[in-house]
């Protein structure tokens, strides 16, 4: 009996084996008929014949005129060789590479002596600012400064390396310089410095700044420092720059004025792409898809010049067209796939350290639980977290448009202590997400991992099957608020449902009656108008809470038709890419960038995603990083003898003028 029992067992569990693989078979089957038939499809030739555009754009009038050999191609020319030879004598871009690399060489002993003259000044400041009266008494941060440099001092004057040895032989530094920056390992093998005089000046220069705490707080010497050494990088090698800027793009919300000084590190990086350029150091490549933005740029900006706003609106675009050169910036300078992994690389290790605040401000309720929700509905909800900024729709902006490249850098990791790191990113930015209790962002992030899970594995479907069978056990599986908060989407009994509703109606009148020239652009212009055409109660809105009506609003249809084209010149792009490359690395990159710009596109139908100068920034440059991964992907596959596809006539132009 048990021998016939375990026999009908095991033949139970092979058909349920059988039935099964069955089930997956139809399912991989049914995904290759669909994918297949949407990519042959009027759609799918549509959105993946980019190719042909842009053969059509080089073999028209436009681009024949700018680059044969017209009197204003050739007056240019003449132009760039002249500033290039100034340039090239110039004393001070010849002086930034000369501070770097005799930096570089100073011995570690007189750093560590130079800053802890400076530690000590700044504590015997202290102590005087306490006794002498007439004085203003420092506050406890300001004695933690100084004996905090006194500390990190004194392994520095133990030391026998120099600044660049010291580098290359510590893990945690070699890996920031050489993995994030990209600096080569000849780079730490230099002679230090033994000039006795250089060496007294440094020193000479701690005493003076423990002095200047008189007046300055220490953290801002440091600060200073810290500029003028980026600066002098940035100078030398813009690329890592733009690096810099996306690892630190959310924590300048701890300064007073975080749009106007991102936009200044902003404008020094292309101050030095320029100055690079001119110099043949760089080049300036424009497709159709570049020129497309530059339209939507130039209509932006002249609609801050005539605008309802006045002067601050022509200071709010003025700062929008600045961040917004963040897109010319990537395409021309990420030009491989090392820089294009470092860039995602500081998206994700930012994003992890914004969602670990996020996260830790939930567990110790260092939230405000009365703002941003609507408590009759949701009072088992703590409160929503903003972390390092200040709302939390902004914050699942962000985390939305991070979470594709953790997904992509889990992807991509084959080591078990990369993948662990990885795996740590990718589940805080869930949570913090969560945390937010934003349903844009959570839509967002769930369409954005359907598609990668798309385009990256033949296997999704079966996940879906699985999926939408655990649908009747999600109220025993998620919890209740969760549940709750998730299924109040389309809820019109919710506030802030109907306050958007109404936003959007009121903003469609102000469309219908400023449709072909619009406002102007800008928020002020928006508070100005918009409580002639709202309802009642909704007068305070400070923007339209959707991306589109807000672009139509403002740079009137011509601005919003010109969005419009820049998205599908993006997908088009893309997606022809990711269809017909062979090259899966650069894949997976070129679709965690498109998945994030999808992201953030979601999120715009709830919001208005450029109301924080930051997360417009972060668009143009997500949208960026997508063209720089297909245009290194066709350039590696031009060098391997083969195109991207059947077209070998695919171009783009190079102005090296």
């Amino acid at each position: 009996m048990k021998r016939t029992g375990s026999r009908t067992a095991r033949s139970e569990r092979k058909r349920e084996y059988a039935t099964i693989s069955l089930i997956f078979y139809l399912l991989d089957r049914l995904w290759n008929f669909i994918s297949e038939k949407i990519v042959i499809g009027f759609f799918g030739n549509i959105f993946t014949s980019y190719s042909e555009v842009q053969r059509s754009f080089d073999d028209g009038f436009l681009k024949d005129h700018f680059t044969s050999g017209s009197k204003l191609r050739v007056f240019f020319r003449r132009l760039r060789f002249y500033i290039s030879g100034t340039l090239e004598s110039s004393w001070f871009l010849n002086f930034c590479p000369r501070m770097v690399g005799q930096c570089v060489r100073i011995p570690l002993k007189t750093c560590g002596s130079a800053l802890f003259s400076f530690g000590i000044y700044t504590v015997l400041v202290y102590f005087i600012r306490m006794i002498v009266p007439g004085l203003i008494p420092s506050d406890l941060g300001f004695v933690l400064t100084g004996v905090g440099i006194c500390v990190v001092s004194i392994p520095m004057m133990l030391s026998r390396e120099c600044v660049a040895e010291a580098v290359g032989n510590s893990v945690i530094p070699r890996m920031i310089f050489s993995g994030a920056f990209g600096i080569r390992g000849e780079h730490y093998e230099v002679d230090a410095t033994n000039r006795r005089f250089a060496n007294n000046i440094l020193v000479l220069l701690g005493l003076v700044a423990g002095g200047l705490t008189l007046l300055i707080h220490p953290l801002w010497i440091v600060c200073v420092v810290a500029a003028l050494i980026a600066l002098s990088v940035v100078l030398v090698t813009p690329e890592i720059g733009l690096v810099l800027a996306v690892f630190l793009l959310p924590f300048f919300s701890l300064l007073d004025y975080p749009s106007i000084s991102f936009a200044m590190v902003i404008g020094v990086i292309g101050v030095s792409y320029l100055l690079k350029l001119l110099r043949g150091k760089r080049i300036l490549s424009m497709e159709l898809m570049d020129l497309s933005v530059v339209a939507f740029l130039f209509v932006l900006f002249l609609s801050g010049t005539i605008t309802a706003g006045g002067k601050t609106g022509y200071y709010e675009v003025l700062l929008a067209c600045v961040l917004m050169l963040g897109y010319f910036l990537v395409v021309n300078l990420i030009r491989s796939a090392a820089w294009l992994n470092r860039m995602i690389y500081a998206l994700v290790s930012s994003g992890t350290i914004v969602a670990i605040i996020g996260i830790l401000q939930y567990v110790f309720g260092l939230f405000q639980t009365a703002n941003w929700m609507d408590a009759r509905l949701f009072a088992n909800i703590r409160g929503r977290v903003t972390s390092v900024f200040d709302n939390p729709n902004i914050l699942g902006m962000y985390l939305c448009m991070v979470f594709p490249f953790a997904l992509y850098s889990l992807k991509r990791c084959r080591q078990k202590n990369e993948r662990f790191l990885a795996r740590i990113s990718v589940g805080v930015i869930l949570l913090c997400t969560l945390f937010t209790w934003s349903r844009g962002a959570w839509l967002a992030v769930m369409v954005t991992a359907l598609l990668f899970a798309l385009f990256t594995s033949k296997k999704t479907l079966r996940v879906i099957f699985f999926c939408l069978l655990a649908i009747p056990f999600m109220p025993m599986i998620l919890p209740r608020n969760v549940l709750q908060r998730f299924l109040s989407i389309g809820n019109l009994t919710d506030s802030s449902l109907q306050y958007r509703l109404y936003t959007w109606r009121g903003t469609v009148r102000m469309v219908k009656e400023n449709f072909w020239g619009g406002i102007g652009y800008g928020n002020t212009a928006f508070r100005e108008l918009y409580p002639q055409y709202a309802y009642a109660g909704i007068e305070a809105a400070e923007h339209s809470h959707n991306l589109f009506l807000q672009v139509a609003v403002g740079m009137g249809i011509g601005g919003l038709l010109l969005l419009l084209v820049v998205i599908f010149f993006g997908y088009q792009m893309n997606l022809e890419y990711i269809k017909n490359t062979k090259d899966a690395q650069t894949k997976r990159m070129v679709i965690s960038a498109i998945c994030s710009f999808t992201a953030i596109l979601t999120m715009g139908v709830f919001d208005f995603v450029w109301y924080n100068y930051r997360m417009f920034f972060l668009f143009w440059v997500v949208l960026a990083m997508a063209c720089a991964g297909t245009r290194i992907g066709n350039a590696e596959q031009r060098r391997h003898g083969y195109v991207v596809n059947t077209d070998q006539q695919q171009a783009s132009i190079d102005i090296n003028l």
